[in-house]
């Protein structure tokens, strides 16, 4: 005979499984047979093509189908991540945070360029050539260009120099968000900002295709070195996959040449989330 107790501890077990299943956390249980790929926006260029050669060998190599997308602003890259319809991202470091924090990502990869010695890159402020503008300190008044809120050389590291520099976003005339590290650059050489703040790397891009001449601009700050953005993966996929694209990202230069942010690169290195700790205490700081 069943007593009483033993039904209510079976319809309270059945009862947990079922809310377990309708509202628990949603376990990926098997790999997707095509990854999808997401990158933030920072450049009128596409930044997807960048990575063409990247992917293909990493699809090569961890025999596994990689298919970039495309997204609007930095959040809609964080957001693909945590909705499970991006596994593997490109960031800048403060999306890679927010990612980290809130989509389960974990940063495992960062392209070294061709003739530099690491990673890391840097956040100019811009000027036209003949611009009276010559340090921070002369931007008071001023009109400043940024690239997008959430971008970490674009948005982050101007303002945190510009802390530094001893000045607040109240000594502006105004701060105006042009979309992307291109369209700050051409905003203040069009006159309609007077500085931009923006990556060293899309800077570079731009003088190395012909986008602009070196000789219609002048850097007038540069900050220090940035922790590069990184690539990462989603922790929901298993870690054997995971192992696999970060061992083919990481020996990609040996099987032909190969892309990332800012051009070709010559090879890439390990990052682990730890190496984004300055980041996040820099972005508290200033929030």
């Amino acid at each position: 005979m069943v007593s009483r107790s033993t039904n209510k501890i079976k319809f309270a077990s059945g009862l947990l499984v079922l809310l377990l299943a309708l509202f628990g956390p949603k376990i990926v249980t098997a790999d997707p047979e095509i990854l999808k790929m997401v990158f933030v926006p920072a450049s009128e260029k596409g930044d997807d093509s960048d990575y063409e050669s990247l992917i293909k060998i990493i699809s090569e190599q961890a025999e596994v189908k990689i298919e970039p997308i495309k997204v609007v602003d930095y959040n809609a890259a964080v957001e693909a991540m945590r909705a499970n319809r991006a596994q593997i991202a490109w960031y800048g470091g403060k999306t890679y945070i927010k990612a980290a924090e809130i989509a389960n990502a974990e940063a495992f990869a960062a392209g070294v360029r061709k003739g530099d010695n690491n990673a890391g890159y840097y956040a100019y402020f811009v000027v036209p050539a003949d611009s009276p503008i010559n340090s921070l300190a002369d931007t008071k008044g001023k009109v400043l260009s940024l690239n997008s809120i959430g971008s970490t050389s674009g948005d982050l590291i101007p303002r945190v120099e510009i802390k530094k520099a001893g000045l607040n976003e109240e000594d502006f005339q105004n701060i105006v968000y042009a979309g992307s590290h291109d369209a700050c650059l051409l905003s203040a050489l069009n006159r309609q900002s007077d500085v931009c703040g923006m990556s060293s790397r899309n800077f570079d891009a731009r003088i190395a295709d012909g986008t602009i001449q070196e000789s219609e601009v002048r850097i007038i700050h540069r900050s220090p070195l940035v922790p590069p953005p990184p690539l990462a993966y989603s922790k929901n996929l298993s870690q054997t996959l995971r192992n696999k694209i970060k061992k083919a990202t990481l020996e990609a230069h040996k099987f032909g040449k190969i892309g990332g942010y800012g051009g070709e690169m010559s090879h890439y290195i390990e990052v682990t989330d730890s190496d984004y700790d300055s980041l996040r205490a820099i972005s508290k700081l200033l929030n």
